[in-house]
């Protein structure tokens, strides 16, 4: 697969979420989306786009495909890589405590990390990446992370492809707006 096709699927993915996602799910700084070409071994080999919370200008993102980049995203999907070779996309969302039903009722595979629990001087991502590969032998559809200190917990949504991350993030995004309203 090459640059341009990753590049192609992520617009047309992020393009299906724009505007129809829970603000309970979306971080501050927007939703990230990665996908890895095929044998991906360095940053240079995953292109990384981004959602931001309010889009303010249509060009903002329009072909906002950004290969190399040092989002933590990247280094999360490197990682999975390692324990499951056709686990090539991630997206990161805010975590929130109605999360976890929705996924578990989706039948999603869930693993959740205490933050304060992750050695120091270790990426926690990284580190949640691997902890629960190996926990569940393979990379979960889901990991969260929760923070009691100061900032809001988050999430990473896993899967072979940008359809099927965004297809699973607009349904945990329903299942959460039918559950509040």
């Amino acid at each position: 697969m090459s640059r341009e096709k990753v590049r192609q699927e992520l617009i047309h993915a992020i393009d299906l979420v724009d505007d129809v996602i829970n603000p309970l799910l979306i971080p501050n700084k927007g939703i990230k989306l990665a996908y890895a070409i095929s044998g991906a071994r360095t940053p240079a080999d995953i292109g990384c786009c981004f959602l931001p919370q309010k889009k303010q200008m249509e060009d903002l993102f329009d072909t906002n495909v950004i290969f190399d980049s040092r989002c933590t995203i990247v280094r999360t999907i490197l990682t999975a890589l390692r324990f499951s070779p056709e686990i090539r996309c991630a997206c990161e969302i805010r975590y929130s405590e109605s999360l976890v039903p929705v996924c578990e009722s989706m039948l999603l595979e869930l693993c959740i990390c205490d933050e304060e629990k992750i050695p120091p001087g270790v990426s926690t991502m990284d580190w949640a990446v691997a902890f629960c590969s190996e926990y569940e032998n393979s990379v979960p559809d889901v990991i969260c992370i929760k923070n009691k200190k100061f900032r809001t917990g988050y999430a990473r949504l896993f899967g072979e492809n940008p359809i099927q991350v965004t297809t699973n993030l607009l349904k945990i995004s329903k299942r959460i707006i039918d559950a509040t309203h």
